[in-house]
């Protein structure tokens, strides 16, 4: 171990304070060996230090292939690894992803592996964002259980039916909370289990026990939440309480009359009729007769087929009539017609009732009207069909990351667009397909959400290629997470738009001709050298150069040599200063030269400036040519500094065109320094 390359002091420095578990391991013959591993794999994961010890001995035998087999996947490639495994921590089955990086060292092996959580359950985050706005505030109770049992949502009415606080149940296994009847677990887990297998589910009768430990009844329907065609992915509940209607039932058996009595309770909320053997109505009550809109005389003497909607087969009615023949209540749910063809549906319970000799001899049918649960049903596949339709089909870029910015959903256009797999994107963070000044930008935002706004940003694709992107972002609660929250986001390219805004950027700040910083930029930009120049106890020149004989080029040449020679002279002195200097051109043949990081010892400073002068002089004499026309120029300058000058840039400027002025009345091809007069 004395080879190795990564230290115990280097490892902590690196990972010790990680969130995620990051382990150090050396490849023995026929093992592996924990060599470092940081506080979290300690405190969470491996309950304690373990370091020392092998693989085999730490992790139980089904976990330890698993691992195993990766690692040597990764040692046989050579290179980095990812793969995903399911651990059951702190009481729950958690997702994680492990990067395995393998090194070789002096005919040594080792791993070094950093395994971090990922969510598993997005699709029900996803829909559930969709959903909730047209559940919670339904006067039916509604709850979404999860395919291992869990609760994770209800809406306020079914909280109020129970009297009990989402904060506290949210995530806990639905069968071992306190409004569950004993009685009823293996009924409610046959429910699921058929729900599980993409069965939906109505009218089952279930009771609960209230928070005053009453018993309360309820038609509940099951519906599996579909991911795609096949995988159900949880189950949502709607409850229809008929506890007062039992009760009703109940006390009709120890009544004398109980059946005008039972009629009487229902005849508020219930439609009732009685048929005899035949099917032929003998009784209707009043909110029958409302619903159908037929009168009692139409109703008495018919069949029900008077209000049959034809949306059910001949083969339902059969077996409704196969039921209640055998003496059996047949509950379900049926569409009827009223007399002017609107259609309805009622969750039905047909009672056979039976004579002193046990023989039937009329049939009692309770009908409660499910319009508005069906339409809620029918809402709810519209909206995922809705949710499939705008991320398949837009052309924007939809993701959703957690508060932390890890993707948990990612449009079809989005991953054509960037080149990737939604499962290359799906568990990374939304930074990591961002540019570098992007990332600063969207670390910054993350840090200050509010409820929605909308900001730039630059999306780099697999192959590197770079998108401005224009993002709308919403926060919105995640009520499947205590206190969490998603950020939904939706962007729309403008990299023509970036590049035509640049142009036009670069047109107002630059000279058409050279290319070259104009007036513009130079007074933007030198408010930044002063302020440099401040810190730093520094002097700034200002050289204002004019070339030598320019009108006699333009009147020998034309103005198109008179174009590229301005083009060239500007090259010429661009190439003589440093990097940090600046070469504007302000018109005609005269540019201002900005030097910066000069000394403020006069002497030294002047030596300094020399060998700039110097510099431009050369490369002016060694000339271009153009169209085979040799030009070797000279030129004058004016010089002045800061702070000796002025501390502005039009004091600067100003003293240096009048030494500029004052130079090239005596001599061309030279140079002055601006003295005070």
């Amino acid at each position: 171990m004395n080879n190795q390359f990564l230290t115990e002091e280097q490892f902590n420095l690196l990972f010790k304070n990680s969130k995620n578990f990051v382990f150090f391991i050396k490849k023995n013959p026929d093992d592996y060996e924990y060599v470092y591993i940081n506080d979290s794999a300690k405190e969470k994961l491996l309950s304690g230090n373990v370091c020392g010890k092998n693989l085999s001995d730490v992790m139980p035998p089904i976990q330890y292939e698993t691992i195993r087999e990766n690692y040597d996947r990764a040692i046989d490639s050579g290179k980095q690894i990812e793969y995903q495994d399911y651990i059951y921590l702190d009481n729950e089955v958690r997702k994680y992803e492990s990067t395995v990086f393998p090194s070789f060292l002096d005919g040594d092996i080792y791993l070094l592996t950093i395994t971090k959580e990922i969510s598993y359950d997005r699709d029900v985050d996803d829909k559930y964002l969709f959903m909730r706005s047209v559940f919670f505030h339904s006067f039916l109770s509604t709850v979404l259980i999860s395919n291992d049992g869990r609760l994770l949502e209800a809406n306020p009415q079914f909280l109020n039916d129970f009297n009990i606080n989402i904060d506290e149940v949210r995530g806990r296994g639905f069968l071992e909370l306190p409004i569950i009847n004993q009685k009823n677990v293996e009924q409610l887990k046959n429910y699921f289990s058929q729900a599980h297998n993409g069965i939906t589910l109505s009218s089952k009768l279930i009771t609960f026990i209230d928070g005053e430990g009453e018993l309360r009844s309820f038609t509940a329907t099951f519906t599996p939440l579909l991911k795609g065609e096949k995988e159900v992915i949880a189950v949502f509940i709607i409850l229809q309480e008929i506890t007062h209607y039992i009760r009703q039932e109940k006390a009709l058996r120890v009544t004398s009359n109980g059946l005008n009595n039972f009629k009487n309770a229902l005849n508020n909320a219930a439609e009732v009729s009685i048929t005899n053997i035949n099917g032929v109505m003998i009784d209707v009550n009043d909110r029958f007769i409302e619903q159908t809109e037929f009168s009692r005389e139409e109703l008495i003497g018919s069949t029900h087929r008077l209000i049959n909607s034809r949306y059910h087969t001949k083969g339902f009615f059969d077996n409704l009539w196969k039921t209640i023949n055998s003496g059996e209540v047949w509950r379900g749910e049926i569409c009827n017609r009223t007399k002017y063809g609107v259609t309805y549906w009622v969750d039905s319970t047909i009672i056979p009732l039976v004579d002193e000799n046990g023989q039937i001899e009329q049939y009692l049918s309770i009908n409660f009207n499910i319009t508005e649960k069906k339409r809620m049903l029918t809402e709810l596949h519209n909206i995922e069909n809705m949710f499939k339709m705008i991320t398949e089909n837009t052309n924007d870029l939809i993701v959703i990351t957690n508060e932390d910015g890890i993707i948990q959903f990612a449009s079809s256009a989005y991953c054509k667009k960037l080149g990737y797999t939604v499962e290359e994107l799906i568990g990374q963070f939304y930074t990591q397909i961002l540019t570098k000044e992007s990332k600063e930008i969207w670390n910054a935002e993350l840090y200050n959400l509010t409820g929605n706004s909308k900001i730039e940003l630059i999306h780099e694709s697999k192959e590197g290629i770079c998108l401005w992107t224009e993002c709308n972002y919403t926060v919105v609660n995640n009520y499947l997470r205590n206190n969490g929250s998603q950020i939904i986001m939706v962007s729309r390219e403008i990299t023509e738009r970036k590049e035509f805004e640049n142009k036009l950027l670069f047109l107002a700040y630059h000279d058409t001709l050279t290319h070259l910083p104009n007036r513009r930029y130079i007074q933007k930009e030198f408010p930044y050298f002063l302020e440099k120049a401040k810190s730093n106890k520094e002097s700034i020149a200002v050289l204002y150069v004019d070339g030598d004989n320019f009108k006699t080029v333009n009147d020998r040449f034309g103005h198109d040599v008179g174009d590229e020679f301005i083009k060239q002279f500007g090259k010429a002195l661009s190439k003589s200063v440093r990097y940090q200097d600046l070469v504007v051109r302000v018109g005609g043949d005269e540019f201002v030269l900005v030097i910066t990081g000069l000394n403020l010892n006069k002497t030294y400073r002047e030596q300094q400036l020399q060998h700039i002068i110097n510099r431009i002089k050369e490369n002016l004499k060694v000339g271009w040519s153009i169209g085979g026309n040799h030009f070797s120029p000279t030129s004058s300058m004016g010089i002045s500094f800061y702070p000796d000058h002025g501390s502005t840039l039009d004091e600067l400027m100003d003293c240096a065109d009048r030494a500029l002025h004052d130079i090239k009345v005596i001599s061309k091809d030279s140079y002055k320094i601006y003295t005070h007069e």
